[in-house]
């Protein structure tokens, strides 16, 4: 099926009354699923739809910073994914999905709801290219069940999609690989985050806050995702912030045991109407080099984050 027969069906659903249609980009690494969104944003945008994009796509995102999920709403046409103004932005904490699966998916239906909420006629998925093993196809079939997309348009080079789609049940719709694909190394994609950082953080200045706001005591350098509200655990299973529109931002700079602060370097301006009151790490670690920053490879797991949880508890109640 070509584009122009996916706008076509787009308009003859909204045509009977079926509004809004979220459509969900299922697909691997470098098949072309942003090129695919942005083609496919840009003939709604023309037809006079409202047009929402959700980059789902957390080691590559083109709308938004690494780490998070972005949601923007056209303003005219576009010429990358990238000139999509960002509206809303939730924290997932890592350029991957793998160990952060709940994030994701919470994160992307909630961004959906909120494109929903904007009154957006066609919301669009670009979710990550992460389909191998077991652990793709739950990834894959748990963000489908919570975001419910009308359709999915499933992307692929062979036939590498052939464990997942005779597990949906919502309608697909089949590309091959656009011309328009082109593979990254992992050099590649690592350097172009790195870009996205530096952008992001071009504008940010040290700021200070107290520990008390903090979810547990992250090394310096760690990537953190600023709230304005206080996130309350829900369930034990449940990672607090979850699905939970941020602020913005941040890296920890500094940790100040004798004010019982921290320093973080934001571009988020927090004003009168505008309080930072939670603050919770992430898993990238982020070095500065040469007047910008670059990914420093360590690992973060639970057990270490309980463990911090724990001594800033004791810091808390000394």
């Amino acid at each position: 099926m070509s584009f122009r027969a996916i706008e076509e069906e787009v308009k003859e659903e909204i045509r009977q009354g079926q509004k809004p249609l979220t459509l969900f980009m299922l697909g691997g690494v470098d098949v072309g699923k942003t090129y695919t969104v942005t083609s496919i944003a840009n003939r709604l945008y023309e037809q006079g739809l409202n047009v929402a994009v959700v980059d789902a796509d957390v080691g590559q995102s083109d709308i938004g910073p690494p780490c998070c999920i972005g949601m923007g709403i056209l303003e005219k046409r576009i010429k990358k994914l990238s000139e999509v103004p960002l509206h809303s932005l939730y924290f997932v904490g890592n350029t991957s999905p793998n160990g952060c699966m709940r994030e994701c998916v919470k994160g992307a239906a909630a961004a959906v709801k909120k494109a929903k909420e904007l009154n957006a006629d066609v919301i669009l998925v670009d979710s990550t290219g992460w389909i191998e093993g077991e652990d793709g196809l739950r990834l894959k079939l748990s963000e489908v069940k919570e975001i419910k997309p009308s359709f999915v348009v499933a992307i692929e080079k062979e036939d590498e999609l052939g464990h997942i789609l005779p597990h949906l049940t919502e309608k697909v719709i089949k590309l091959r690989m656009s011309n328009e694909a082109r593979s990254r190394t992992r050099e590649e994609r690592k350097a172009l985050r790195e870009e996205a950082y530096n952008r992001y953080f071009r504008a940010a200045k040290d700021r200070d806050f107290e520990f008390s706001i903090l979810e547990w005591f992250p090394e310096e350098g760690r990537i953190l995702g600023l709230f304005d509200r206080i996130c309350e655990d829900e369930d034990e299973d449940k990672d607090k912030g979850e699905g939970e529109e941020i602020l913005g931002l941040g890296i920890l700079k500094k940790r100040d045991y004798e004010r019982g602060k921290v320093v973080v370097f934001t571009p988020v301006d927090a004003g009168d109407d505008i309080t930072i009151k939670w603050i919770k790490p992430g898993g990238v670690k982020l070095i500065s080099v040469n007047e910008g920053y670059k990914e420093f490879n360590s690992s973060q797991t639970r057990d270490w984050g309980m463990t911090q949880k724990c001594l800033l508890r004791g810091f808390k109640h000394r």
